[in-house]
């Protein structure tokens, strides 16, 4: 059996049962003492709306009412309801016809019995039927998260496989450059492009990794590029270690470093200097992580130049709405680019 199944027998006993006992305490209490008439009375009611109730849910089921609008079940509540009284006292007048030998029906008693079992019937209708509305709609809700998940996990993946080639195009136009001026230099990238390449195909199919993991990559990166501009690029990392646990999307920070190499240092005759500091904001709630470099923006927003910065937005807006920014803008005599995440420690 079913949860569900199991659930919808326990209700049946306990509610049908429940408005039994009310009725035979309250009449134990006027009289002082119940007759074992009025007990098989009892026994035989328990029966009767129980055997009914379950034949009306059967039908309910067959016709598909549960999958209807509320707007189109109201009526079906209401008249169902009806006709579930009706079964009930027209039965139970049976039982007492067939059994009592001083029998005797008055218009007041019909009245009256109409409207109690109408009662008993609209409730256990209101009951059921909400139970399986609200029971829907949060079915409902998990299929949609389930869909709104799938889709978040194919965008990000489509980004990492269009932000990968963009890595690897930049990568070996470096250690190209390198070839023709200083072979030995060219090896030496080539080996740490190596570890390189390891690092991220290890870390960069996570949703999340550490600040840590992530500054290992940036640090590879480094390295890497300052094999290819020798003294022409200085780099200085000023990251605390109580950050270093927290959370942030792989090569997000390392995408901001390469772009300011690309667009900024190499751009310098004399080169320049990356400078990436990370400290809590927005009253601890938020990490900014900022990278500075000599140069000039200029905002381009068409080609191969913005693709990492436009990939990282859109992974940032993905898994975390607008609780995550991304800016970069010229900020005396240098560039700025701006980073900011919710805290979080979890990772997928």
């Amino acid at each position: 059996m079913t949860k569900k199944t199991v659930l919808y027998w326990s209700l049946q006993v306990l509610g049908w049962g429940a408005i039994i006992g009310m009725s035979l305490l309250m009449e134990y209490f006027q009289k002082n003492s119940l007759s074992v008439k009025r007990w098989l009375d009892a026994g035989f009611f328990f029966v009767l709306t129980v055997t009914v109730s379950h034949l009306y849910r059967t039908l309910i089921i067959r016709l598909n009412f549960l999958g209807q609008r509320i707007t189109k079940s109201i009526p079906v509540v209401i008249i169902g309801s009806l006709l579930l009284c009706i079964v009930l006292l027209g039965v139970d007048i049976l039982k007492d016809y067939i059994f009592n030998e001083d029998f005797k029906l008055t218009s007041k008693e019909i009245v009256g019995g109409l409207i109690s079992y109408y009662i008993f019937s609209l409730l256990w209708s209101v009951i059921y039927f909400s139970f399986h509305f609200f029971d829907r709609a949060r079915e409902q809700e998990v299929i949609n998260l389930q869909l709104e998940t799938s889709q978040k996990d194919s965008e990000l993946s489509n980004l990492k496989s269009q932000l990968n080639p963009h890595f690897m195009f930049n990568s070996m136009n470096s250690i190209r450059a390198l070839v023709d001026e200083n072979p030995v230099l060219a090896k030496q990238a080539i080996t740490q492009l190596s570890n390189l390449l390891r690092s991220t195909l290890l870390q960069g199919n996570k949703r999340l990794i550490t600040i840590e993991e992530e500054l290992a990559i940036v640090m590879d990166y480094l390295t890497l590029e300052k094999i290819r501009f020798e003294e022409r690029l200085n780099y200085h990392i000023n990251v605390p270690h109580q950050l270093m646990k927290f959370a942030i999307p792989p090569l997000m920070i390392q995408t901001l470093v390469e772009n300011a190499i690309k667009h900024g240092i190499s751009k310098l005759a004399k080169g320049g200097t990356v400078l990436l500091e990370a400290h809590l904001t927005d009253n601890n709630q938020c990490i900014a992580v900022e990278v500075w470099n000599d140069g000039k923006y200029v905002s381009k927003n068409d080609g191969e130049d913005g693709i990492g910065l436009m990939n990282s937005t859109k992974r940032l807006k993905i898994l975390f709405g607008k609780q995550a920014s991304l800016k970069i803008d010229n900020v005396d005599n240098r560039v700025l680019t701006l980073l900011k995440i919710p805290l979080t420690t979890q990772f997928d």
